[in-house]
Order: C-alpha cells, then sequence, then structure tokens
C-alpha cells in the first residue's frame, strides 16, 4: 500500500468520522427539542396554576374575584388595582401561550384548551370590557385572538333558542 493509498484512506476514515458525529449532534439535538418543550409545557402549567390557585386557596380572594366579575365599576380603589394587577398577569400569561403556540413550543391541541378556557372567561362582560379598556397593553395577536373569540361568542345561538 502506498503512501497516497494510505492518505485516501485517512480522507475516507475522517469523512465517515464527520457524517457518524452529524447524525449523533442531530439526534442530540432532537431529544434537545423535545426536553425544551417538555419544559416550557411544564412552565406554562404551573403558571396557569398560580394564577388560580388563590381563588382556590383564598376565600377573601375568591369573593373578591366574583364581585370583580359581576361588577368592575363597584370595585374600591384598592380593589381596582388588584383587579388591574390581576387581569394584566392573566392576559399576559395568554399571550405568553399564543406565542408559545407560533413558536412550536405548545402544541395545537393544548393551545385549543387554553384558547377555549381564554374564550370561556371573555363570556363574562368585566373580562372583555377590561381588555377592550387595556388592549394597548399587549401584542396585536392577542388582541385579534380576543376578538376573535368574542365575535365566535356573539354568533352563538343561545341554549333556548336551540332547545325550543
Amino acid at each position: 500500500m502506498s503512501l497516497q493509498d494510505l492518505g485516501n484512506l485517512g480522507e475516507f476514515i475522517g469523512a465517515m468520522g464527520v457524517v457518524v458525529s452529524l447524525v449523533y449532534l442531530a439526534r442530540q439535538m432532537s431529544q434537545n427539542t423535545v426536553s425544551v418543550r417538555a419544559a416550557s409545557f411544564n412552565s406554562m402549567v404551573q403558571n396557569s396554576i398560580r394564577l388560580t390557585e388563590h381563588s382556590f386557596r383564598d376565600h377573601e380572594f375568591a369573593a373578591f374575584l366574583a364581585k370583580a366579575g359581576r361588577d368592575p365599576t363597584d370595585l374600591s380603589e384598592a380593589e381596582q388595582v388588584r383587579w388591574d394587577s390581576y387581569m394584566t398577569a392573566v392576559y399576559r400569561h395568554f399571550g405568553n401561550l399564543q406565542y408559545s403556540h407560533r413558536m412550536g413550543t405548545l402544541d395545537h391541541q393544548m393551545w385549543e384548551a387554553y384558547r377555549a378556557t381564554l374564550k370561556h372567561h371573555l363570556r363574562a362582560p368585566s373580562w372583555a370590557a377590561w381588555f377592550d379598556q387595556n388592549r394597548h397593553l399587549f401584542s396585536r395577536a392577542l388582541g385579534e385572538q380576543v376578538d376573535n373569540a368574542l365575535r365566535e361568542i356573539a354568533a352563538e345561538v343561545p341554549r333556548a333558542e336551540v332547545a325550543g
């Protein structure tokens, strides 16, 4: 075997090493993507729990939310600050969920579940009115999502009409 043959063999072995390394890196990146998505989803669930936890652990906060949901104009100045802070946190959460879905870190099925939750909350006139007054604080994409949900709600046939 000549020196040139050994050189060619070395180049071939080196090229195969590069291919094996690239396959290994691609596999590692794929596994990392799955891990990042799982961690991201877990973070979103934890945020959802933190937002709702006070309402099922704290009777006073649950009463406050019920009062604010019925008529936010009846709130004291301190309660209005509390309502604004809570609603800002909730809508920021939905904006984050929407962004995560758009970026591919929240799958479509989970986004649809969160979208249904947003739509459920928007059935309360206080939630829709608050967002309308504060829409400038949020992304245009979230504003469009809220508008779409409100149009869907408005287009729904009341149950009494369906039953009758």
